[in-house]
């Protein structure tokens, strides 16, 4: 089978005019997209290394299409910038991994996302929303808030904000991410406690599922420590594994299915929660899951006694199942 790899390029990115690697961390590093391709080549079939949507646009043209797309695209500042690349290869004829464009959409757009959950019974931290001509004229009923563009990910332009500091804070606060993202700020508490990502893979029934928890340096659950742009380009954190049977977090397990469900079909994707208060409460649906071989869906993998490759041929299969492709190799 021909598989284009369809990615953002941190050169590309970073070529726009406004372009700033606060706003446009969205690239796919280099070990990712080499770690992909390897492992699909390993497996029998060719990559072509496609990368931008442009260079997608240009094998249309051409007629030089694959028969299957590798989708890694998520695109920068815009809230439909996830959808792009599902929309267009829909239209396109060509058959994708991962979500579709309402279900990309859908996950990016937090304010859209929140009452969605709600409406499954899925806990999420409370939230206010602050459009981008609203007056602010209220502090948030909590004392330490998270302020986020509504359509971001990677927690690019997560800030904290302490209530004693006071309105005028709080509004030159959400006034700057507003100017430099040009979109909606969502601020919820911050939910003390530990930290756990959960990852799927499968659409009506999971081929993987299981969950790490980040650590501290020191090996300690995070409390009120966040991971925002800056955290996680430091590194240091740890991963540990754990397991969803445990009482504690059979609720996380029961929330990621139901979503994977609901929102068919992702193939994969990681959830991310915060458990405090007694009680666990879902932050992040990440249906751009990375697929770093060091990252949180490969660390899962493996404790699940599962390679790497292994865990690029479960994605496969489930998006071939889906599109009723055959996986026969030259």
């Amino acid at each position: 089978m021909k598989i284009g790899l369809l990615f953002d390029s941190q050169a590309e990115l970073m070529a726009a005019p406004e372009a700033q690697v606060n706003t446009h961390y969205h690239w796919r590093e280099p070990e990712e997209v080499v770690a992909v391709t390897h492992a699909l080549t390993d497996l029998g079939h060719t990559v072509d290394a496609i990368g931008s949507l442009e260079s997608l646009l240009h094998r249309w043209q051409q007629q030089d299409l694959p028969d299957l797309v590798w989708n890694l695209s998520v695109g920068a500042l815009s809230r439909n910038r996830t959808a792009l690349a599902p929309a267009l290869l829909e239209h396109l004829g060509i058959p994708y991994t991962g979500g579709d464009a309402a279900t990309k959409s859908l996950t990016l757009n937090k304010d859209w996302l929140k009452p969605v959950l709600e409406w499954c019974g899925i806990a999420t931290p409370p939230w206010r929303r602050f459009g981008l001509e609203e007056s602010i004229t209220e502090l948030p009923p909590w004392p330490v808030s998270l302020l986020k563009p509504t359509c971001e990910g990677y927690s690019l332009g997560l800030q904290r904000f302490e209530t004693q500091d006071g309105l005028a804070v709080l509004q030159k606060q959400v006034q700057q991410l507003q100017s430099q993202f040009q979109t909606a700020v969502l601020c919820e508490p911050l939910i003390a406690g530990r930290e756990i990502t959960v990852g799927v893979v499968g659409n009506l029934e999971p081929s993987l599922l299981g969950a790490v928890e980040t650590l501290t340096t020191s090996g300690q659950a995070l409390q009120e420590q966040v991971l925002d742009l800056q955290a996680k380009r430091q590194g240091g954190f740890q991963k540990v594994n754990v397991d969803l049977a445990d009482s504690d977090l059979q609720p996380l397990r029961s929330a990621a299915l139901k979503l994977m469900n609901l929102l068919q079909p992702l193939d994969y994707a990681t959830f991310d929660f915060r458990l405090g208060r007694g009680q666990a409460y879902l932050v992040d649906v990440n249906a751009d899951a990375t697929l770093h071989p060091l990252r949180s869906l490969a660390q899962i993998a493996q404790a699940q006694k599962l390679t790497y490759p292994h865990l690029i041929k479960l994605i496969l299969m489930t998006t071939c199942h889906r599109w009723s492709l055959s996986l026969t190799t030259p």
